[in-house]
C-alpha cells in the first residue's frame, strides 16, 4: 500500500533467516515458541512468541481477490463501472510497475464481466474502491505489524572490509537532498553542514556503527581553540563521502571520457579546452601535482591541467602497488555508493544507453585492479588488460585454465583485452577456450566490450570465432545499440557485415528502443541537402532563411573543426553522423513500425528529437508514418511543433506532405501547441505557408487565439523578424515589439475568429485588458467580424433594438448591420463592437445622414409665405434649416431614442433612458443588452 515497501521480512531470532518475504499472511510452519525480528538493514524490532500472541491472530479481510466492489471516494473513471452503485469483482491485487506494491486492483465489473479494469487501492494516496462484501486473505498477528509513523533506524550494511582508515582525505558530497536522506540515524542532519557540503577533510576517527568523524580545516590557521576545532568535526554516513586519490608523479590515470560531465569539473581547474576532445578515455601520465590538488597530465605527447576528478588511477606508486586492500577499497568504494544511493533515491529508474556505456568505460579500470579470491587470478586480468602479452603466455603455461576463468570485478581476461584492442592477447585468450558468452555484473559479453572500446578489429574477431552477435545484456542492449549510441561508423560496420548469423535490427532493449531509435541522437553537420528540396518546394524565402541562420548557429557551436590528418582525428570515430545514418538505413530487413514503450516509432522519435536528416531520410523510405499518431493522438508533426523544430516541422509538412490540421486525443492540432508553446516562427510556417485553419477548437473550446492573448510568457521573438514588412509597421508603435501580441495580429489577419467563446464562456478579447488594443483587433479584420456576426447576407435579421425592421443600415467602419434607419438615428457607437460610427448607409448604398431621415415630426416650421415673400428668401430659408435642424437636436437629445415621439423619463441603472411606454416592457437595455434590474422615473 505504500510507496517502495512490498511488505515485512521476518525471520526467527535464534534460526536462519528466510526469503524475504513479500507478503503479510503468516501461516504456522515455524515453532511458535521463539520470538522473531525483522532483518535487512534495519535494527530489528522484537516481537512476542506466536504462542503468547493467539490472541492477537487475526484474519486478514478487506478489498482482496474476490471481493465485492463498488466506487469509492477517489472514483475518477466515469462510468466504467456502469453507473453509481455499480458492483464489480475483485480478480487480483498488485503493484503499480516499480512505483508502488499491492497497491491496485484488478476488476472486472459486471455489466461487462469480459472487461478487466485497474484502480488505485493506495497507488499514490488514492483509493478508488470499497468493498460491499469483503475478501479473506490468511492470519496476521497484530503484534508483529509496525507501529505507523514509528521511526526505525537503519543500519549500514556489514563491510568486509573498512572503507576508510583514520587521516584519510575525502570529501563531501554536495546534494544536500541526499545527505540529509543518508544522515538519517547515522548522525542526524544540522544546518551547519551545509557549510562543508562539497568540501575537503580528513578522517578523524572510524565508530562502530561505521560512521565516519570528519575533521574540517577552519579558515583561521592561527586560531587553536579546540572548541572551534570541535564544531568543524562532523559524524557522516560513509556513502556521504568520496575518497581523494593522492596523485603522486608518474602515476598512470585514465581520463575521464564523458565530455559534459569533464566540461563541468573543469571549471576552475585548468578549464575545458577544445583539444582535450582527443584525450578522452584514453591513458596518460602524471607530470606534475599542483598545490591546489589538481594535476598535469600528459597523453600522446600532449598536456593538459585536469581536475583530479576527472582521473582513475591506473597505477600508482610501489607502495599502493604492493597493497592489495587499496584497490579492492577503491573498486569496493564506488559500488558501496552506488548502492547507497539507489537505495535512497527510489525514482532513479536506470538510464540511457549512452549514459551507461561512458559510465562503462570509466569503472573498467577501476575494478580490473580488485582482487578476488587470490592475488594470481586478479594479475592475470590486469596483464591482460594493459597488453603485457608475454605475462599472459607464461600464465597459460603454468595453467591455462585459470588465466581463462580468471575474473577480476566480474571482469574476464577476455573482456578487458577486447576492450583495450589487444587482439594479440584476444587471439591467445580464444585459443584457449575462453568463455565468448561470459558476462559481468551489467550483463555485458566481450562482443559488447569491444563496443564500448571501440575495437572493430576486436569486433570481428569475436564475430568470427562464433560471438552471439545479437547477445544483450541487462538493460536489453545488443552490441548495436552501443556503436549506435557511441556513434562509431567502423564498428557498425563490421556489425552489419556480418553474414552467419545475420544481426537482427529491430531488437528492442528494455525501453522498446530498436537501433534505429538511437540513431536519431546522432549529430549532423555541414550543408543540409534537404533545404535545398525545401526551396524547390515554394517554402517561404524567409523562413528558409530563418531556417540556415539556427542551423548555422548550432553547427558553430556543436562543430568542432579538425584537420584531416590532425592526432585528434580518431580513424573509426564518426565525426558526422550522416554515413552512420545511411549505413543503418541501407539494411533490408529493418522493420520502421515498431514503437517504444512510450509509442514512439522511429519518425516520431526523429521528430522529437529535432534531427532534420534521419526525418529526411525516412520520409524518403517510409512516407506512410507521416500520419502515425502515438496512443495519445500525437503524430510525428505534433512533436516538431510541441518542441519548436522548426527544420523538421518544414520537412515533415513540405515533403512529407503531413495533414496540418490532424488532431491529437485532445482534439489540438499542430497549430494550437505551437502557439501554447510561443514558437512565433512554426506558427507563422503553419498559418501564412502551409493556410492551417485558426477556426478549430480543441477540447477545452480554445481557439489558437484564445491561447496566445492568454499566455502570460513571452513567444521567441522570430514573429518580429518575419513579420517586419507585412504586418508591424501598420500596427501602434506601443505593441511593435511584444511577440505575444504581433503572433495574435498575425492569427487576427488570418481570418481568427473573434466571436468564439471557450468552455470558460470567454471570447478571445477578454483576455486584453487595453481598450484601445481591442479596438486594434476588431479593426483589423473586419470582413472577419462581419462574416461571424452575419453568417447568411441574403436574409436580413431583425433590428436589434425595435426587432420589428430590417436592420439594413451598414455602419463604417466596422460594418455591421444591426438596426434599420429608424433606431440608428442617434446612434453614435455601434452596440456590437463598441467602435465610433464614423458614417451610415442604407441598403442601396445612399449615406444616411439625419437631414436625409424623417426628422419633422416635431419641426415647428415657420410658414412659408415669409420665406417667399422675402427678397433675401435664400438667405432666410438657410438660417430657418440651421434654426431647424438644432431644434431638432435639442429634441432628439430628449426624446426616447426607441419610438422618438414622447421624452425619456425612465432610467436604467447602466445609465440609458427610454419613455415610460417603450421602458414598460423591456428586460434587457436597448443600447448596451445588460439586464434592467432596477427602472427610476424621471421629473423635470
Amino acid at each position: 500500500m505504500c510507496k517502495h515497501v512490498v511488505g515485512l521480512s521476518i525471520r526467527l531470532n535464534y534460526c536462519k533467516p528466510p526469503p524475504a518475504a513479500k507478503n503479510i499472511p503468516i501461516g504456522e510452519k515455524r515453532r511458535r515458541g521463539r520470538p522473531t525480528k525483522s532483518k535487512k538493514a534495519l535494527l530489528g524490532v522484537k516481537v512476542p512468541p506466536r504462542s503468547q500472541s493467539v490472541d492477537a491472530r487475526l484474519i486478514a479481510k478487506g478489498i482482496f481477490k474476490g471481493a465485492v466492489v463498488v466506487r469509492g471516494a477517489d472514483w475518477d473513471w466515469g462510468d466504467q463501472d456502469g453507473g453509481s452503485g455499480g458492483q464489480g469483482k475483485v480478480q487480483e491485487i498488485k503493484g503499480w510497475e516499480n512505483e508502488s506494491g499491492r497497491s491496485v486492483a484488478a476488476v472486472s465489473w459486471l455489466h461487462n464481466p469480459h472487461v478487466i479494469n485497474v484502480y488505485r487501492v493506495g497507488h499514490k494516496g488514492k483509493v478508488d474502491l470499497k468493498y460491499v462484501h469483503e475478501a479473506k486473505n490468511g492470519q496476521y498477528y497484530k503484534t508483529h505489524l509496525p507501529v505507523l509513523g514509528e521511526h526505525i533506524e537503519r543500519l549500514i550494511p556489514p563491510l568486509e572490509i573498512s572503507l576508510y582508515s583514520v587521516g584519510d582525505k575525502v570529501r563531501v558530497m554536495s546534494d544536500i537532498d541526499l545527505v540529509k536522506q543518508l544522515q538519517e540515524g547515522h548522525g542526524g542532519w544540522n544546518i551547519r553542514m551545509a557549510d562543508v557540503l562539497g568540501k575537503e577533510g580528513h578522517v578523524h576517527r572510524v565508530t562502530e556503527r561505521g560512521d565516519v568523524r570528519v575533521q574540517f580545516h577552519i579558515n583561521n590557521e592561527n586560531n587553536q581553540d579546540s572548541s572551534i576545532a570541535q564544531q568543524n568535526r562532523w559524524t557522516f554516513h560513509p556513502g556521504a563521502l568520496c575518497k581523494i586519490h593522492s596523485f603522486t608523479i608518474g602515476d598512470q590515470v585514465l581520463i575521464c571520457a564523458d565530455e559534459q560531465r569533464l566540461k563541468q569539473a573543469q571549471k576552475g581547474h585548468g578549464e575545458w579546452s577544445h583539444d582535450m576532445i582527443g584525450v578522452l578515455g584514453k591513458q596518460g601520465k602524471v607530470l606534475q601535482v599542483y598545490a591546489d590538488g589538481d594535476i598535469r597530465v600528459t597523453v600522446n605527447g600532449q598536456s593538459f591541467t585536469f581536475n583530479p576528478q576527472c582521473c582513475t588511477p591506473l597505477t600508482t606508486s610501489s607502495t599502493l602497488l604492493n597493497s592489495t586492500s587499496h584497490n579492492t577499497l577503491q573498486a569496493y568504494q564506488a559500488q558501496q555508493q552506488m548502492e547507497y544511493a539507489s537505495s535512497i533515491d527510489w525514482s532513479l529508474q536506470g538510464g540511457s544507453t549512452t549514459n551507461s556505456s561512458s559510465c562503462k568505460q570509466m569503472l573498467i579500470y577501476n575494478t580490473l585492479m580488485a582482487h578476488n579470491d587470490t592475488l594470481s587470478s586478479s594479475s592475470i586480468v590486469r596483464d591482460a588488460a594493459q597488453g603485457k602479452i608475454q605475462a599472459v603466455r607464461d600464465a597459460l603455461n603454468k595453467n591455462s585454465q585459470l588465466v581463462v576463468e580468471s575474473r577480476s570485478g566480474d571482469k574476464s581476461a577476455l573482456m578487458l583485452a577486447a576492450h583495450q584492442g589487444h587482439i594479440d592477447i584476444l587471439r591467445i585468450l580464444l585459443s584457449h577456450g575462453a568463455n565468448l558468452e561470459q558476462r559481468d555484473g551489467d550483463g555485458d559479453t566481450a562482443l559488447h566490450y569491444a563496443c564500448f572500446g571501440n575495437q572493430p578489429d576486436c569486433i570481428s574477431l569475436l564475430l568470427s570465432k562464433g560471438a552471439d552477435i545479437n547477445s544483450i545484456n541487462s538493460t536489453g542492449c545488443s552490441s548495436l545499440h552501443i556503436a549506435i549510441n557511441k556513434q562509431l561508423l567502423e564498428c557498425t560496420k563490421r556489425l552489419l557485415e556480418h553474414q552467419q548469423p545475420q544481426i537482427d535490427v529491430n531488437l528492442q532493449d528494455i525501453y522498446g528502443d530498436t537501433a534505429l531509435h538511437d540513431i536519431a541522437n546522432t549529430r549532423v553537420f555541414g550543408h543540409f541537402a534537404g533545404l535545398d528540396e525545401l526551396a524547390s518546394c515554394g517554402t517561404h524565402p524567409s523562413i528558409l532563411s530563418l531556417i540556415k541562420e539556427l542551423e548555422e548557429t548550432r553547427h558553430q557551436t556543436s562543430l568542432i573543426p579538425l584537420e584531416e590528418n590532425s592526432p585528434d582525428r580518431s580513424n573509426n570515430e564518426c565525426i558526422d553522423g550522416r554515413e552512420l545514418i545511411d549505413l543503418l538505413l541501407s539494411v533490408s530487413n529493418i522493420n520502421f513500425n515498431l514503437k517504444n514503450k512510450r509509442g514512439f516509432n522511429v519518425l516520431h522519435h526523429a521528430a522529437l528529437k529535432g534531427n532534420a536528416y534521419v526525418t529526411w531520410r525516412l520520409i524518403q523510405l517510409c512516407r506512410q508514418l507521416v500520419d502515425s499518431k502515438k496512443d495519445d493522438g500525437f503524430s510525428s508533426l505534433h512533436l516538431a511543433c510541441l518542441n519548436g523544430h522548426l527544420l523538421v516541422t518544414c520537412l515533415l509538412l513540405r515533403c512529407g506532405h503531413a495533414t496540418v490540421e490532424i488532431c491529437n486525443s485532445r482534439k489540438q492540432t499542430p497549430l494550437h501547441l505551437a502557439v501554447a508553446q510561443g514558437h512565433s516562427s512554426i506558427v507563422i510556417l503553419l498559418v501564412r505557408d502551409h493556410r492551417a485553419s485558426t477556426k478549430v477548437l480543441d477540447e477545452d473550446g480554445d481557439t489558437p487565439l484564445h491561447l496566445i492573448l492568454s499566455k502570460t510568457q513571452q513567444s521567441d521573438e522570430s514573429c518580429l523578424t518575419l513579420l517586419s514588412s507585412d504586418l508591424i509597421p501598420q500596427m501602434p508603435v506601443d505593441y511593435r515589439q511584444i511577440p505575444n501580441i504581433v503572433l495574435a495580429a498575425f492569427l487576427i489577419k488570418c481570418d481568427a475568429p473573434l466571436l468564439v467563446k471557450n468552455r470558460q464562456n470567454k471570447l478571445p478579447l477578454d483576455y486584453v485588458s487595453d481598450q484601445k488594443l481591442k479596438e486594434y483587433f476588431i479593426l483589423l479584420n473586419r470582413s472577419t467580424i462581419i462574416k461571424q456576426v452575419m453568417p447568411n447576407t441574403s436574409a436580413l435579421s431583425p433590428c436589434i433594438i425595435c426587432d420589428e425592421c430590417p436592420a439594413d443600415i451598414l455602419f463604417e467602419p466596422c460594418k455591421h448591420k444591426i438596426s434599420c434607419k429608424d433606431c440608428c438615428i442617434k446612434m453614435k457607437r455601434c452596440i456590437l463592437c463598441q467602435l465610433n460610427i464614423d458614417a451610415k448607409y442604407t441598403h442601396d448604398g445612399q449615406l444616411l445622414t439625419n437631414s436625409s431621415t424623417n426628422i419633422t415630426r416635431h419641426t415647428h416650421r415657420l410658414p412659408s409665405t415669409t420665406i417667399v415673400n422675402n427678397s433675401d428668401g435664400e438667405i432666410i430659408s438657410k438660417v430657418v434649416r440651421e434654426l431647424e435642424t438644432k431644434v431638432q437636436e435639442l429634441e432628439d437629445g430628449q426624446s426616447c431614442s426607441i419610438c422618438m415621439e414622447r421624452s425619456r423619463n425612465v432610467a436604467f441603472l447602466c445609465g440609458h433612458t427610454a419613455c415610460s411606454n417603450c421602458a414598460q416592457p423591456l428586460k434587457t437595455c436597448h443600447i448596451c443588452r445588460k439586464p434592467i434590474t432596477k427602472k427610476i422615473n424621471l421629473y423635470s
